[in-house]
Order: C-alpha cells, then sequence, then structure tokens
C-alpha cells in the first residue's frame, strides 16, 4: 500500500538523516502518526531506526577519515550542539563507557555526538552498533507510545482532529524553542545531568 511505503519511508530517511546532520528527531514524525493510528506509529519506529542505524554508521565512519577539529567544526554548526555539549559526551564516554551512548540520547544528547567521539576512539564498531539499538529504540518507542496514549486519551474526551493536530503541533514547537533556546547545548557545562563533583560543588 502507498501509504504504508510513504510511512516507513519517511521514517527510515529522516531517522537517517537526525543521526548525520540534521536536527529534528524523527520522533516527530512517528508520534504524529501514532496520534492518529497507534499501529502506524509504533511501526515506523522500527524503521526510523533502520534509518538511525545507517546514519550513525555513516557519521562513524566518516569521522574516523577526518580529524577531531573538522568533525566538531561540523558537530557544533548544527543547532542544538555547542562545543561545551561535545565536551561533556567525550567526558561522559571517558567516565562512563558505553553506558553513556544508551543513556545519553534519552537525555536529549543527540546520537551523532556519541558516534562521532567514539570513532575518534577508534572503540569497537560492532559493539556500536549493537548497543545504538536500545540507544535509539528506547525513546522512539517511549515517545512514540506516549503520543498514542494521549491520541487515545483526546478521542476518549471528544477532541476532534484539529484540537489533536494543534495540540501536537503546540508541544513539538514548545519543546524545540526550549531545546534551542534554553537546552542542553546552550550550557557549556551541561549535557543533559549534573555531575557528582558539580553536586558537591553546590554543597
Amino acid at each position: 500500500m502507498l501509504r504504508t511505503w510513504v510511512d516507513h519511508t519517511v521514517a527510515t530517511v529522516w531517522g537517517s538523516a537526525e543521526a548525520t546532520v540534521f536536527f529534528i528527531v524523527p520522533d516527530v514524525w512517528t508520534s504524529w502518526l501514532a496520534l492518529h493510528s497507534p499501529r502506524r506509529g509504533m511501526a515506523t519506529t522500527v524503521s526510523a531506526l533502520a534509518g538511525a542505524l545507517a546514519g550513525g554508521a555513516t557519521t562513524y565512519m566518516t569521522a574516523q577519515r577526518m580529524p577531531p577539529e573538522a568533525t566538531e567544526e561540523i558537530l557544533t554548526s548544527i543547532p542544538g550542539i555547542s562545543a561545551g555539549m561535545v565536551a561533556k559526551v567525550e567526558r561522559q564516554l571517558d567516565e562512563q563507557g558505553w553506558s553513556a551512548l544508551v543513556l545519553g540520547p534519552t537525555r536529549g544528547v543527540p546520537y551523532k555526538i556519541y558516534a562521532r567521539t567514539l570513532a575518534h576512539g577508534n572503540e569497537s564498531f560492532g559493539r556500536f552498533m549493537a548497543l545504538s539499538v536500545p540507544a535509539r529504540m528506547v525513546r522512539f518507542l517511549a515517545v512514540t507510545g506516549g503520543v498514542a496514549g494521549l491520541g487515545k486519551l483526546a478521542d476518549r474526551l471528544g477532541v476532534g482532529a484539529k484540537g489533536k493536530t494543534a495540540t501536537f503541533l503546540a508541544g513539538w514547537a514548545g519543546f524545540y524553542t526550549w531545546y534551542f533556546t534554553r537546552g542542553p547545548g546552550r550550557n557549556s557545562e551541561s549535557a543533559g545531568e549534573v555531575s557528582p563533583d558539580e553536586l558537591s560543588d553546590l554543597g
């Protein structure tokens, strides 16, 4: 069916683009579909994952052929990514190891920064790809499933299609307004979490 092909093609391309240089998450697309049809939306999370894995592999392999300074320059030219965020990811990976890759993207830190940093550290490509599955899929499922649930609730409350659409657009617009103005990329000392040292300084 044409509609199914479009659903999955958009999810795949969007997932790949966001794992390389695009700055809007594919969750926008998968959750939009889920708002009106949970089954359609949840199905496309698999395609978004496939695209993200392809994009992550591209970012990793490209970074291996470039100096760290050049890849950092590319990353910091992307909206929402600062030099402080890149440095924070480097520290996370040094201190937390592979768990930083799995948890970081769920905290609003772009997956592509982890791909780039792991490549420069000559870490295992196979392990990177394997752990990219939970790193990407957990958030895809959580966001898409959450919006699907809100869509069902809106239906029970008698909210029409226009009302659901307006709420959806306002929600994502509000999120990205915050993200680009006050999110983790705007603070050179934070990438979505507070370290133990920072907590001790506050105490």
